[in-house]
Formats: C-alpha cells, structure tokens, sequence
C-alpha cells in the first residue's frame, strides 16, 4: 500500500510542479460591462474582455453584443478604470511613448464591426506585456480607429479590466 501511495503522490508532484509553473507565467484579467455606458443609445450592449499576458506577450480579446448590424467600431485598452464621465477611462495605453515607433505599436487597437446579430469580436495579440497598474479598461468609440493619430469619436461604452493585476 505504501508503494501504491508513493507512487501516486511523486507521479502528481511530477505532473503538478509543470502545471504550476506554466500557470506562473501566464496572467489572465477578464471584464464583463460595459462598466459604464456614455451614450445612451448603446445602453442594451453588453461586453466581455478577456487578456493574457505571459513570457512577453499579451493578448487581448474583446467581444461585444447589441451593436448596429454592418457598423464599425473603435476600441482601444485605456490607461484609467472606468468612471462616470466619458473621460474617466484616461487615454489610450502606451506601451512606449518613442514617437519613431509608429502608434500601432505601442497602442492595442480592438476594433469590431459588427455582424447581422449585432455581434462582434476581435483578438488582438502585441510583443510586450501591459505593466501591473499602467491599464484599467477598454472603451468602445463611436468610429474606427484613424491609423495616423489613433483618434476614433466619441467614448460609447466603457469595461474595466484590471490589467496585469
């Protein structure tokens, strides 16, 4: 019995010590919302934000009901949680303010357009890690993101996510 016992306890610590260090490296944050609705014509939208972040990388997914059929959306991860007035949520998270690099890359742009149901998603991947307390949300704007300066209209909804935390 004993052998049995050994055996099964050093096969699980084995099997377990992998399991935990991968789990280790790899940080998840979720947001469910919108947190806050700025406009209230988009008040029946519902979002989820799911993130990952580990050995150097992050990836995040954003996925949104109740939108107009055929419409496009930007949406960008913001520095602040979201709050009561549109700008709350902070600016657009940077992960690098080195102006030679172009924007693209030091934001993380989620833009949607939205299905026949009103349903759209994205999954964004980028090369670095969002730093624990540097981002707080992500914000759905009323137009697609302008790829030169990042701008995309006014702020609709808002969904706190605690970033790297």
């Amino acid at each position: 019995m004993n052998k049995l016992t050994s055996g099964v306890v050093a096969g699980v610590l084995v099997l377990g010590v992998p399991t935990a260090a991968i789990a280790a490296r790899m940080h998840v944050d979720h947001g469910r919302g919108p947190t806050v609705v700025h406009d209230a014509a988009y008040g029946a939208i519902q979002t989820q934000v799911h993130a990952w972040s580990g050995d150097g990388s992050t990836r995040v997914r954003l996925m949104v009901d109740g939108l107009p059929a055929g419409q496009t959306f930007g949406a960008h991860v913001h520095t602040l949680p979201c709050g009561s007035l549109p700008g709350d949520s902070g600016g657009h998270y940077q992960h690098s303010t080195d102006t030679s690099v172009p924007l693209a890359q030091r934001e993380i742009w989620l833009d949607v357009t939205a299905g026949a149901d009103g349903h759209a998603s994205t999954t964004t991947e980028v090369p670095w890690e969002i730093a624990p307390g540097t981002a707080g949300s992500v914000v759905v704007h009323a137009l697609p993101t302008n790829t030169t300066n990042g701008a995309a209209g006014a702020r609709l909804a808002c969904t706190t996510v605690t970033f790297g935390e």
